[in-house]
């Protein structure tokens, strides 16, 4: 049996994942994405991973920045989820809740947390890249609930719960 795109995908989009803004500083200024692809490595010391689809505008930008932001997202931030996952979607406006770091780079207000970071390494992986991230502050936020990318939506995690209340039983 091959595994095919279209399977792989099919299959993630079964699989529910926090969602963050990755942000990095190019020439041009800041650029970001969202991801829903953020993982912990690391403990000692700190790391986390992200991949990054290697075509994205941003993609190459990120990957060779210096220094590294990433917010992890609470419900209250699903119009900037929704706008940095778009091609061509509105960032860093003065509308959005940015506010500088101590590096200089955007952070979101309210995230559930803001890890910086410096690139350590980025890994071809097909058409991503893999980019680890060695972590030097984490600064936590109010706690809340925290935004979940499932089946191609943004959901909380009450909604979550009412779907899966509101589904038929599963197939044997």
């Amino acid at each position: 049996m091959t595994a095919t795109a279209d399977a792989f995908k099919a299959a993630f989009r079964r699989h529910p994942a926090g969602v963050a803004i990755v942000v990095g500083e190019g020439e041009a200024g800041p650029v970001g994405i969202t991801a829903s692809s953020v993982a912990s490595v690391s403990a000692a010391p700190p790391m986390l991973s992200f991949s990054l689809a290697r075509g994205g505008a941003s993609a190459g930008v990120i990957a060779g920045s210096e220094r590294i932001a990433v917010m992890l997202l609470t419900t209250g931030h699903k119009g900037l989820a929704e706008s940095f996952a778009r091609s061509g979607g509105d960032r860093f406006t003065p509308d959005q809740p940015w506010r500088h770091s101590p590096d200089a780079l955007p952070v979101v207000e309210g995230a559930a947390a803001v890890l910086h970071g410096s690139v350590t390494r980025v890994v071809p992986a097909g058409d991503s890249w893999l980019v680890l991230v060695t972590v030097d502050d984490v600064v936590l936020g109010e706690a809340g609930d925290p935004l979940v990318y499932h089946d191609r939506r943004w959901w909380t995690p009450a909604e979550l719960r009412e779907e899966a209340l509101a589904a038929p039983d599963a197939e044997a």
